[in-house]
């Protein structure tokens, strides 16, 4: 079997959205496949599911990972079966409504993440950034001197 058969197993394409979602560069990726970046390019164009792979690994689980935090941080609803079985043989099967409650944990990786300006740990004192340009400043009008 040759390496580009192996990628194509439904095994391979699981492995490509793996070695995708690892941030890795083309160059990277095409190393840890034991190929040239220039192969990866080719098997690309050639075969639009390892294409569709690669891109599922980097941007559909951003997104997913993305939606689950947002989802936990706010807060939802859910909908549980249960399905008991009594003892003369009988099943019966019960919806419960559950509401999960936002999580605050959830609330500040998504505030620290799309608002960083105002959610970081530590934020920017003003004050301080204006002293250090002031210094930068002074440094720079020295050295042009």
């Amino acid at each position: 079997m040759s390496k580009i058969d192996f990628w194509l197993t439904p095994e391979g394409l699981i492995l490509l959205r793996a070695k995708s979602r690892d941030s890795l560069t083309k160059n990277e990726l095409a190393k840890k496949l034991g190929i040239a970046p220039k192969t990866l390019s080719l098997w690309e164009k050639k075969h639009p599911e390892i294409e569709e792979a690669l891109r599922q690994g980097r941007e559909i689980t951003d997104v997913q990972v993305e939606n689950a935090i947002l989802k936990k941080a706010l807060g939802f609803e859910t909908t549980e079966i249960k399905k008991v079985v009594k003892a003369d043989g009988q099943e019966e099967t019960t919806t419960i409504q559950k509401c999960v409650p936002p999580d605050v944990s959830a609330a500040s990786v998504w505030l620290k993440n799309r608002c960083p300006e105002r959610w970081r740990d530590k934020p920017q004192d003003a004050d301080s950034l204006s002293k250090v340009d002031k210094i930068l400043e002074e440094i720079n009008a020295q050295a042009n001197r």
